[in-house]
């Protein structure tokens, strides 16, 4: 799974916003497909297959933010038949509001993906941090 800051981004927003949690951290995931009448066995596993997919990049991504100390009250466990989460009040650290505020306006966020892409830059936090700056100046035209 790669990495995708503008999902991570998302979920940081949805949090601090207190957004319903299913229906605005784990928007990416559909409803688990069952089994329709008339559906052939290959569909049924595209369909199934798919859904694993959006489970994976979903919860993977949120896990990101558990395990970098970017958001508390929430786990993600993998089971034999799929992937939980327990919920106890989820909120933003310290840490994870900087780096909302880092990527908060959409000008911003967008010029930063920009000048790292221009310069050949992968997205990484020291990066997104490093660029913000530089991202501001331009976009206020300073």
């Amino acid at each position: 799974m790669k990495r995708d800051w503008d999902l991570l981004r998302e979920q940081l927003l949805a949090i601090e916003d207190e957004r319903d949690f299913k229906v605005a951290v784990l928007e990416g995931v559909t409803e688990e497909p069952t089994w329709q009448a008339g559906q052939s066995e290959a569909e049924f596993a595209k369909a199934r297959a798919e859904y694993k997919r959006q489970e994976a990049r979903v919860f993977g991504h949120l896990e990101m933010l558990i395990d970098s100390g970017y958001i508390e009250g929430v786990t993600v466990r993998h089971g034999s038949t799929g992937v939980f989460y327990g919920l106890s009040r989820p909120r933003l650290t310290m840490a994870g509001h900087d780096l909302l505020d880092t990527m908060r306006s959409k000008p911003v966020w967008e010029k930063i993906k920009s000048i790292a892409k221009a310069k050949g830059l992968e997205l990484t936090l020291d990066a997104v941090k490093g660029l913000a700056e530089v991202a501001l100046k331009s976009v206020l035209g300073s």
